[in-house]
C-alpha cells in the first residue's frame, strides 16, 4: 500500500491536512474532520473540532456533530483513517454505522440517549420539528477510495432518513467523502477548474473582449450542451465557484424552480428572461471559419443554477433553449477569485463575504496585521492558524457581548446582510482593542471545553463539573456564555463601563501569541460558570435561547459576586491586560 507521503504526489489536500497544527492533536480524527469542514465550507477549525467532535465510547457512532442552527443545517459524519492510505475500498460496516447513530439522533426515546450525545439529539429533533433545520447531512470520511460497497450502504442510510416522519420535508444529503471527493473539495477550496475536457461550443456569433491577464468571448449557448455538461459532471461542474447547484424545491419563492419552469413552459423566451451564465476556462480557440470556440477546462462561476435548473426540465426542453454565455480564459488563480466574486452578488453564500470590501473590515484588518494577528474577512484557499480572527464568528460574539442574544444565535446571516445591524456590530468607532478582549473570550471558551470534555472522558468530573460540560455542550451556549459575561462587564472590569464597546484590552495586549489573554478570560469563566450552573432557572436547553432567563442568571450571579470577594480576585489577571477606558 503506498504512504501518505507518495500518495501526497497526487492528492494535494494531503501534505495541508498533514501540516495543520490546529488539527495534529486530533489523532485519527483530523482528516475527517478536515474532510467535513471542506465540505460545509468551514474556515475556523478550530472552533470546529471543539463544537463538533463527539469522538467517544458512547458516542452511538456519531463520530461529528455539527449543528448550525442560523442557517439550518445539521451534519452527522462518521470517520475513519487507516493506517494504510489509498485502499480500494473503506469498510463497509463503518458506512453502515450511520444507520445507527440515525436510530439513536432521529427516535430513540430522548432518555435514553447517551448524555454524550442527548444534547444534539434535543437539538436536532427539535429543529425539525419545528422546521428551522432544513437541510441534514450523513457523511463517512476516510482515507480509501470511494466504492460501491460504501455507496450501497449509504443508499441504506439515506432510506432509513427518508422514511422518518421528523425528516420530511428537510433536505437529505448521505455522501462518502473519500480520496478522491476531498481532493475535488480542496481544489474547489482554491478555485481549480475540476474538468478538464476539450468542449466545443458552437455559435454563430462572438463578441471577443481582452483586458490585463484576461480574454472574454461572448455568445449564445443552446441549452443542450449545459444539460449534457451537468449530466457528466454533476457539481464538479462549478468547482470555481462559491457554491454548487442548490435545487429546485417546489417551494414558493424558489429562484431555481422559477428557472426550471421557464425552460419547460417558455423556453424561446429564456435568452431575454435569465441573466445567463460565466464560464472560466483554461484556455479558449476560436475557429471563425466553422463558427466554434473551442474550450478546455469548464467552470460555471456564475449560473450554476441556470445549469442546474435547465438540466432539470430535461434533455428536450434544453434543446429549445438559448443562454446567454461569458466564457474567460485567466493567467493566474488570483484573477479567477476575482471574477468569482465579482460575479456572485445575486445570492448570499456566506453572508460575511458581502462586506469584503467594507471599509470597517479593511480597516480592522489593517490594524491587527500591524500587530501580526490575522484577521480573516473575505475567504481564500489559504489554511488558517488558530489564533486567526473570522469575521463572521467575531460578529456572533460582538452582537452577544452588546446584549442582542437572539441575533448572535438565530440569525447571524443577519449581522452582515442588513445595514442596520451591520451598522450597530460593526461600526465605525469599532476598536481591534474591543473585538480582540472578546475573541479572547471565545478562545476561552473553546479551552474550559476542551478540558470540561478531556475530564469526562477520564471519567474523573466532580458533579459542578457535569453541570457546566451539559451546559457548554450547547451549541449556542458560546453566545449565552458571552451574553452574560457582557451583562458582567462592570463586575468583571472592576470598574463603570455603561457602554459594552468600552471594555477593551490595552493595545501591547493585542499580539499573536494570546496565552495570557486567554488564561486570564479562562480564569474568569472558572469563577462565573459554576455560580451559573449551582441554580439554573430552566434546563439548559431553554436557557440557552432565552433571552428572559439569560438576563435573570445576570441578576442571580451579579448578586453572588457581589458578596465573595474572593470571587473577584480570580478577576485579577484580566483585569490587568483591561485598558483605558
Amino acid at each position: 500500500m503506498p504512504t501518505a507521503h507518495q500518495l501526497a504526489q497526487t492528492y494535494s489536500f494531503i501534505r495541508p491536512l498533514q501540516g495543520d497544527p490546529v488539527l495534529a492533536k486530533y489523532g485519527d480524527n483530523a482528516l475527517p474532520l478536515f474532510a467535513i469542514a471542506l465540505h460545509l465550507d468551514i474556515d475556523d477549525l478550530a472552533s470546529f473540532a471543539t463544537e463538533s467532535l463527539t469522538d467517544h465510547a458512547s458516542d452511538k457512532k456519531a463520530d461529528i456533530i455539527y449543528i448550525n442552527e442560523a442557517d439550518g443545517v445539521v451534519c452527522v459524519a462518521q470517520g475513519y483513517t487507516a493506517r494504510s492510505w489509498g485502499k480500494q475500498a473503506a469498510p463497509a460496516r463503518k458506512a453502515s454505522d450511520l444507520n445507527t447513530a440515525a436510530a439513536w439522533l432521529l427516535s430513540t426515546p430522548i432518555h435514553s440517549v447517551p448524555n454524550r450525545i442527548r444534547t444534539h439529539a434535543k437539538l436536532l429533533r427539535d429543529g425539525l420539528q419545528k422546521r428551522t433545520i432544513t437541510k441534514i447531512i450523513f457523511a463517512y470520511a476516510h482515507n480509501a477510495f470511494e466504492s460501491q460497497n460504501v455507496e450501497d450502504e449509504l443508499k441504506t442510510v439515506r432510506h432509513l432518513l427518508n422514511s422518518l416522519p421528523l425528516v420530511r420535508g428537510a433536505d437529505v444529503e448521505v455522501v462518502e467523502l473519500g480520496l478522491r471527493r476531498i481532493e475535488a473539495l480542496y481544489l474547489t477550496s482554491l478555485g481549480s477548474i475540476q474538468v478538464t475536457d476539450e468542449v466545443i461550443l458552437p455559435a454563430r456569433e462572438i463578441i471577443h473582449q481582452t483586458g490585463p491577464g484576461w480574454r472574454a468571448f461572448v455568445l449564445s449557448l443552446n441549452g443542450e450542451i449545459l444539460h449534457d455538461l451537468y449530466e457528466t459532471h454533476k457539481n464538479a461542474l462549478f468547482s470555481a465557484n462559491l457554491r454548487d447547484f442548490l435545487g429546485a424545491r417546489r417551494v414558493a419563492g424558489n429562484v431555481n424552480n422559477r428557472i426550471q419552469e421557464t425552460a419547460q413552459k417558455r423556453p424561446e423566451d429564456f435568452f431575454v428572461l435569465n441573466n445567463g451564465i460565466t464560464i472560466v476556462t483554461k484556455k479558449a480557440k476560436l475557429d471563425a471559419k466553422k463558427g466554434h470556440l473551442i474550450i478546455s477546462g469548464v467552470s460555471v462561476v456564475n449560473g450554476a443554477q441556470t445549469t442546474g435548473a435547465v438540466h432539470g426540465a430535461g434533455r428536450g426542453p434544453a434543446k429549445k433553449v438559448c443562454v446567454l454565455a461569458r466564457i474567460i480564459t485567466v493567467d493566474n488563480h488570483s484573477t479567477i477569485s476575482a471574477i468569482v466574486s465579482g460575479n456572485n452578488t445575486q445570492n448570499s453564500i456566506v453572508a460575511w463575504d458581502r462586506r469584503s470590501n467594507d471599509a470597517v473590515q479593511k480597516r480592522v484588518k489593517q490594524e491587527f496585521q500591524a500587530r501580526g494577528v490575522d484577521y480573516v474577512h473575505r475567504r481564500d484557499s489559504a489554511r488558517k492558524p488558530a489564533t486567526s480572527i473570522f469575521a463572521d464568528q467575531i460578529g456572533q460574539m460582538l452582537c452577544a457581548f452588546r446584549g442582542d442574544l437572539q441575533t448572535a444565535i438565530r440569525a447571524k446571516a443577519d449581522i452582515f446582510e442588513s445595514d442596520v445591524t451591520y451598522s450597530k456590530v460593526f461600526p465605525q468607532s469599532l476598536s481591534i482593542a474591543h473585538i480582540y478582549a472578546i475573541q479572547a473570550l471565545g478562545w476561552a471558551y473553546d479551552a474550559l471545553k476542551q478540558e470540561l470534555k478531556a475530564k469526562s472522558e477520564s471519567g474523573n468530573m466532580t458533579e459542578i463539573e457535569q453541570k457546566q460540560l451539559r451546559l457548554l455542550d450547547f451549541p449556542a451556549s458560546k453566545q449565552f456564555l458571552i451574553f452574560v459575561a457582557g451583562g458582567l462587564r462592570e463586575e468583571i472590569a472592576g470598574a463603570k463601563l455603561t457602554e459594552p464597546m468600552s471594555f477593551q484590552l490595552k493595545a501591547d495586549a493585542i499580539h499573536p501569541d494570546n496565552k495570557e489573554v486567554v488564561g486570564a478570560w479562562l480564569k474568569v469563566l472558572k469563577s462565573i460558570l459554576p455560580i451559573l450552573v449551582s441554580s439554573l432557572p430552566v434546563e439548559e436547553y431553554q436557557l440557552v435561547r432565552s433571552t428572559e432567563h439569560a438576563e435573570a442568571v445576570i441578576k442571580t450571579t451579579r448578586a453572588v459576586l457581589a458578596g465573595v470577594a474572593i470571587v473577584q480576585s480570580t478577576f485579577e489577571d484580566l483585569r490587568a491586560f483591561i485598558g483605558p477606558r
